[in-house]
């Protein structure tokens, strides 16, 4: 069975990979891994070389992700994009193509699929982000898809609202957290020293653009900015580079200013690459601001999350998660209210044991 799967970045990548290990590994299937989006672009750290270093199948590049980020670039992009995999889907045929989560890439390449009639495998489809424009992509890419991998029985319910149908619909949890229990992370040392980051105590912060009212990104930026300069000045601070939303620069162009300013108290990380990322989340104090990892992994560490924002406003939360608006003195109130408590041990509501074995024999059995 040959399967396609798609991935545009360096988070939809790191949450295939146990996906991607198995198949591998399984005389069944024929992978195909379809690199375009970020993993290309050098300033998002050509995370291809990644991949390529995985070796875990034949790799195709599809190039047209824009290098700007104003609204212009973006809708360009998206344009040139459905023109690239067009060209690709009329050359490349697969019996399955697996499609993850909600970014503009990832619906531009589901998009110019329809016309092919390739069957598409969605997972995390069914979910809601208000604050973020992909929330409109999630649901272009559910009702082209074919397959349904969601992580929660509301999910389920919202997926068949939306195709209205209940076929084809599989709650298997999240695919990012399965396994965690078994995954050997490196060695925290090792991690420090390949990002240099020094040995103290630290949180871990990850803000994008919110890409729904973006006209609000520029203040957001100034919030994020005076809350971590404070912030710093008791507890070390790493910062997981923006991805390529639309105003996307304007958060980059922050998070380098606060190390410029902070030099020996900030750590910038373009790309830690998914086991780097959970040894990090894992020695980390808490998490703050507004990225997925915060809502759907950070509950199977014991860790805290404040979510800044409406970026995540929708999505399923399990305990951890302390939620504030962007504003300074919220952030800092919630920071000193989490940073003195033990870890969280509440239940992760996105865990469901064996996620990637059941998504491989559903695909197998797809074949049949």
């Amino acid at each position: 069975m040959k399967i396609g799967v798609l991935t545009s970045s360096r988070a939809d990548y790191g949450i295939y990979k146990q996906l991607l290990s198995k198949l591998s590994k399984d005389d069944r299937f024929e992978l195909v891994i379809i690199v375009f989006g970020m993993h290309l672009l050098k300033e998002h750290g050509n995370t291809f070389k990644v991949i390529e270093k995985d070796n875990f199948g034949v790799i195709h590049k599809v190039s047209g992700m824009p290098n700007k980020d104003s609204e212009m670039e973006i809708a360009k992009g998206y344009g040139n994009l459905i023109i690239n995999f067009s060209e690709y889907w009329s050359k490349n045929n697969f019996d399955c193509v697996l499609a993850l989560g909600d970014r503009f890439e990832m619906s531009a390449a589901v998009q110019a699929a329809i016309a092919f009639n390739l069957k598409i495998a969605h997972l995390h489809g069914g979910e809601t982000t208000l604050g973020a424009i992909d929330n409109i992509y999630r649901h272009q890419i559910t009702l082209a898809s074919k397959i349904h991998f969601v992580s929660s029985d509301i999910f389920a319910n919202r997926v068949s609202d939306l195709i209205e149908s209940k076929e084809n619909i599989y709650n298997v949890g999240s695919l990012s957290i399965d396994g965690l229990e078994d995954l050997r992370l490196p060695k925290w040392s090792s991690v420090m020293k390949e990002f240099n980051i020094p040995a103290q105590n630290f949180i871990l912060v990850t803000f994008h653009s919110e890409t729904v009212d973006v006209n609000k990104n520029r203040k957001y930026c100034n919030v994020i900015y005076e809350t971590l300069e404070e912030i710093c000045q008791s507890i070390h601070v790493v910062i997981t580079m923006a991805n390529a939303d639309t105003n996307g620069s304007l958060y980059r162009e922050t998070s380098k200013k606060l190390k410029h300013n902070n030099f020996d108290k900030i750590s910038l990380v373009e790309s830690f690459g998914k086991e780097n990322y959970f040894s990090a989340m894992k020695e980390s104090k808490l998490l703050i601001g507004n990225t997925s990892s915060g809502i759907i992994e950070a509950a199977s560490f014991g860790k805290f999350v404040i979510n800044v924002g409406k970026r995540q406003l929708g999505r399923l939360q399990s305990g951890n998660v302390f939620n504030v608006d962007y504003n300074k003195n919220k952030i800092i109130k919630a920071f000193r209210q989490i940073i003195g408590n033990p870890e969280f041990i509440g239940a992760n509501k996105y865990y469901k044991k064996n996620t990637v074995n059941k998504i491989i024999e559903i695909l197998a059995n797809e074949r049949l």
